[in-house]
Protein backbone atom coordinates (compact mmCIF):
# COMPACT_ATOMS: atom_id res chain seq x y z
CA UNK A 1 0.00 0.00 0.00
CA UNK A 2 1.71 3.63 -0.73
CA UNK A 3 1.82 5.97 1.29
CA UNK A 4 -0.69 8.47 -0.21
CA UNK A 5 -2.84 5.44 0.06
CA UNK A 6 -2.84 5.04 3.68
CA UNK A 7 -2.60 8.53 4.70
CA UNK A 8 -6.17 8.87 3.01
CA UNK A 9 -7.36 6.06 4.37
CA UNK A 10 -6.06 7.23 8.14
CA UNK A 11 -7.79 10.74 6.93
CA UNK A 12 -11.03 9.26 5.86
CA UNK A 13 -11.09 6.76 9.21
CA UNK A 14 -10.15 9.87 11.41
CA UNK A 15 -11.61 12.82 10.12
CA UNK A 16 -13.21 14.30 13.36
CA UNK A 17 -10.84 13.15 15.28
CA UNK A 18 -8.36 15.35 13.13
CA UNK A 19 -10.80 18.73 13.31
CA UNK A 20 -10.99 18.21 17.05
CA UNK A 21 -7.54 17.89 17.65
CA UNK A 22 -6.51 20.59 15.38
CA UNK A 23 -9.64 23.08 16.78
CA UNK A 24 -7.32 22.35 20.20
CA UNK A 25 -3.83 22.64 18.58
CA UNK A 26 -4.72 26.29 17.09
CA UNK A 27 -6.37 26.92 20.34
CA UNK A 28 -3.58 26.09 22.78
CA UNK A 29 -0.57 27.75 20.38
CA UNK A 30 -2.67 31.08 18.87
CA UNK A 31 -2.16 34.54 20.78
CA UNK A 32 -4.60 34.74 23.76
CA UNK A 33 -5.28 38.23 22.33
CA UNK A 34 -7.30 36.35 19.20
CA UNK A 35 -8.99 34.01 21.61
CA UNK A 36 -9.81 37.22 24.23
CA UNK A 37 -12.49 38.73 20.86
CA UNK A 38 -14.75 36.59 22.18
CA UNK A 39 -16.48 36.97 25.19
CA UNK A 40 -18.68 33.88 25.95
CA UNK A 41 -20.73 34.27 29.11
CA UNK A 42 -18.68 36.13 32.03
CA UNK A 43 -18.19 32.70 33.97
CA UNK A 44 -15.53 32.28 36.60
CA UNK A 45 -13.03 29.23 35.07
CA UNK A 46 -14.92 28.97 31.27
CA UNK A 47 -11.69 28.25 30.10
CA UNK A 48 -11.45 25.44 32.14
CA UNK A 49 -14.67 24.52 31.17
CA UNK A 50 -13.47 24.62 27.36
CA UNK A 51 -10.57 22.61 27.95
CA UNK A 52 -12.76 19.70 30.12
CA UNK A 53 -15.45 20.21 26.84
CA UNK A 54 -12.56 19.80 24.22
CA UNK A 55 -10.75 17.34 25.52
CA UNK A 56 -13.87 15.09 26.28
CA UNK A 57 -15.15 15.98 22.54
CA UNK A 58 -11.80 14.67 21.24
CA UNK A 59 -11.81 11.25 23.49
CA UNK A 60 -15.42 10.15 22.47
CA UNK A 61 -14.61 10.89 18.92
CA UNK A 62 -11.07 9.04 19.01
CA UNK A 63 -13.19 6.33 20.78
CA UNK A 64 -15.44 6.12 18.31
CA UNK A 65 -12.50 6.13 15.44
CA UNK A 66 -10.96 2.99 17.06
CA UNK A 67 -14.24 1.33 17.82
CA UNK A 68 -15.14 1.74 14.56
CA UNK A 69 -11.63 0.79 12.81
CA UNK A 70 -10.16 -2.25 15.26
CA UNK A 71 -11.49 -4.55 17.47
CA UNK A 72 -9.86 -3.94 20.50
CA UNK A 73 -10.74 -5.16 23.96
CA UNK A 74 -12.21 -2.43 26.48
CA UNK A 75 -9.26 -2.06 28.25
CA UNK A 76 -6.51 -1.84 25.39
CA UNK A 77 -9.47 1.07 23.90
CA UNK A 78 -9.39 2.88 27.54
CA UNK A 79 -5.70 2.74 27.57
CA UNK A 80 -5.07 3.49 24.12
CA UNK A 81 -7.35 6.73 24.66
CA UNK A 82 -5.95 7.49 27.92
CA UNK A 83 -2.15 7.52 26.49
CA UNK A 84 -2.59 9.54 23.37
CA UNK A 85 -5.47 12.23 24.10
CA UNK A 86 -4.05 13.20 27.73
CA UNK A 87 -0.06 13.22 26.05
CA UNK A 88 -1.60 15.10 23.19
CA UNK A 89 -3.20 17.74 26.02
CA UNK A 90 0.53 17.66 28.18
CA UNK A 91 2.41 18.06 25.40
CA UNK A 92 0.44 21.08 23.96
CA UNK A 93 0.76 22.59 27.81
CA UNK A 94 4.14 22.35 27.23
CA UNK A 95 4.53 23.98 23.77
CA UNK A 96 2.19 26.65 25.27
CA UNK A 97 4.94 27.13 28.10
CA UNK A 98 8.51 26.90 25.71
CA UNK A 99 6.53 28.53 22.34
CA UNK A 100 3.88 31.32 22.73
CA UNK A 101 4.46 34.79 24.50
CA UNK A 102 1.03 34.96 25.56
CA UNK A 103 0.13 31.86 26.55
CA UNK A 104 1.39 29.92 30.07
CA UNK A 105 1.33 26.36 30.78
CA UNK A 106 -0.95 25.47 33.71
CA UNK A 107 -1.91 22.64 35.75
CA UNK A 108 -5.28 23.42 36.17
CA UNK A 109 -5.87 22.86 32.00
CA UNK A 110 -3.98 19.92 32.12
CA UNK A 111 -6.54 18.54 34.97
CA UNK A 112 -9.61 20.07 32.91
CA UNK A 113 -8.18 18.21 30.31
CA UNK A 114 -7.59 15.14 31.56
CA UNK A 115 -11.12 15.41 33.63
CA UNK A 116 -12.45 15.70 30.05
CA UNK A 117 -10.99 12.29 28.77
CA UNK A 118 -11.84 10.16 31.45
CA UNK A 119 -15.65 11.81 31.88
CA UNK A 120 -15.31 10.70 27.61
CA UNK A 121 -14.02 7.50 28.55
CA UNK A 122 -16.81 7.06 31.37
CA UNK A 123 -19.68 7.85 28.97
CA UNK A 124 -19.05 5.96 26.05
CA UNK A 125 -20.57 2.54 27.42
CA UNK A 126 -24.08 5.08 27.37
CA UNK A 127 -23.00 6.74 24.03
CA UNK A 128 -22.94 3.44 22.93
CA UNK A 129 -25.98 2.08 24.48
CA UNK A 130 -27.96 4.87 23.23
CA UNK A 131 -26.50 3.79 19.64
CA UNK A 132 -24.76 7.51 19.13
CA UNK A 133 -21.64 5.93 17.77
CA UNK A 134 -23.05 6.40 14.37
CA UNK A 135 -23.09 9.87 14.68
CA UNK A 136 -19.38 10.37 15.96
Amino acid sequence: MTIIKSCTIFLIRYWKTIIIASVIFYGSLTSSNNLNKVHFLQIHYMDKIIHFLLYFMLSVSFQSSLIRNFHFKKYELVTITLIIVISYGLILEVFQYYYTNTRSAEFLDALANTIGCITGILLMPVIKKLNLVRFL
